[in-house]
């Protein structure tokens, strides 16, 4: 029973070393939600590339429909995600603006969250559009700055990857400035 006892003892004396202390369990990592519409598929998984490093340093983790498995319920998917989200990022276009599910379904989540609870809610404009129009929309900052949609820049000399990365560094100061609070 000594022995017993003994081993008892080395193991929860190591195991609490392990353990996380009050501030690192504090710190939690920002969830980023992204709504686009699939026609937009493109401009979202550039944005994922250019938010692959903050995900590898942990300063954020993503969440987009395409990581819904097979056999899972989609709407009960979004649903979760959009909940747990601490900011949204909204990939706009015509094609977003006129998707019944969007408009009927997440921006209302998303709005009513950033009303309620302080979410960030981020319009990056992709493609041009009269998104200026859009009640919900024109009220929020957008990104790149002045709302110029991404497509605008030109890829030749390299001004649409300097607006992606312009946009990347803006989530990330978001991102830490809500880990900080």
């Amino acid at each position: 029973g000594h022995f017993l006892l003994q081993a008892k003892h080395y193991i929860l004396e190591t195991q609490a070393e392990d353990w996380p202390t009050q501030e690192e369990s504090v710190a939690k990592v920002p969830k980023v939600f992204i709504s686009y519409a699939h026609e937009d598929e493109p401009f979202k998984d550039k944005l994922d590339k250019m938010m692959a490093g903050m995900k590898r340093r942990g300063v954020i983790e993503t969440w987009q429909d395409r990581q819904i498995t097979p056999g899972d319920d989609w709407y009960d998917s979004i649903q979760t995600a959009m909940n747990d989200a601490d900011i949204a990022l909204l990939l706009i276009s015509d094609d977003f603006i006129y998707s019944r599910f969007i408009n009927e379904e997440e921006v209302p989540r998303l709005l009513e969250r950033r009303q309620a609870e302080g979410m960030r809610v981020i319009p990056i404009i992709v493609r041009p559009c009269p998104w200026t129009s859009e009640p919900i929309l024109k009220k929020l900052n957008a990104l790149p700055k002045d709302g110029k949609p991404v497509i605008t820049f030109t890829q030749e000399n390299g001004d649409r990857d300097q607006a992606w990365t312009d946009i990347a560094k803006a989530i990330e100061k978001i991102a830490q400035d809500l880990k900080n609070t």
